[in-house]
């Protein structure tokens, strides 16, 4: 009975087959358990990296609000009012003033004690509008005279002067010239100074041989092509012999 007992005890060897297959589940099983292992330490090492490397922190994006450029404006023409040109000759300005008008510049003016012959055209000048202010006011004035010269006496208030006719236009004559002359000198004495600039209120170059026997011109600094060195670089060369930026004040 102690002889059989024992021998139930004993266990049966596996066999080759599944012995097999359980050393190949294992031998899987371990390579997967290192695989891990190794994978979990390559990705603390690259933390660490990440952690101690200050160029990978330059590299990733930040969440910064982007910025407004910041622009700054120049004043070109710093404190001044403009360049004063001064030139002792007719021809020399004339020079200077095709300069000036190829340059591009607007608000820019000439000034001489007598007309240039050929100004003008140097300063880029249209046809003034002038004359045709004064043709369309005289006949603004010839037409007011007739109508109200007609409407009244043949037509509001007719009277009977010596058996003459009511639209005795003979009678309206000068009445219709005066018109038209009032009208026109008026319109043209109106229009020349406004076109001059005279209503303009703006302050007059102050130097003392212009009006006299010498020839300016004068660039604004308003201008939108205004820069002080090159315009005072642009009238150097054109034989002016003073050149110089009019400041605030002068």
């Amino acid at each position: 009975m102690a002889r059989k007992k024992k021998s139930k005890g004993r266990r049966k060897p596996e066999p080759d087959s599944k012995r097999v297959d359980k050393e190949e589940s294992e031998n899987k099983a371990e390579q997967v358990d290192k695989s891990n292992e190794s994978g979990s330490s390559v990705d603390v090492e690259a933390q660490h990296v990440d952690e101690s490397d200050p160029s990978r922190e330059s590299e990733s994006p930040k969440s910064e609000s982007p910025k407004k450029k910041q622009t700054s404006k120049h004043n070109k023409g710093g404190n001044a009012d403009g360049v004063l040109a001064l030139f002792d000759h007719p021809d020399t300005i004339l020079h200077a003033a095709e300069k000036a008008r190829d340059n591009g510049f607007e608000k820019w003016d000439v000034y001489t004690p007598f007309p240039i012959h050929g100004m003008d055209d140097a300063m880029g000048l249209g046809r003034s509008p002038v004359p045709w202010i004064t043709f369309t006011m005289g006949v603004v004035g010839f037409a007011s005279a007739l109508i109200l010269q007609f409407g009244t006496m043949v037509y509001s208030w007719p009277n009977n002067y010596g058996g003459k006719p009511f639209a005795a236009w003979p009678s309206f004559v000068p009445i219709t010239f005066e018109m038209t002359v009032l009208l026109a000198g008026v319109s043209t004495a109106i229009g020349s100074l406004f076109l001059g600039g005279i209503f303009k209120l703006r302050k007059r170059i102050a130097h003392p041989d212009v009006t006299s026997h010498r020839f300016a011109i004068f660039v604004e600094a308003t201008d939108p092509k205004f820069d002080e060195e090159e315009t005072l670089s642009l009238f150097e060369g054109t034989g002016a012999i003073e050149v110089r930026a009019v400041k605030e004040g002068e």
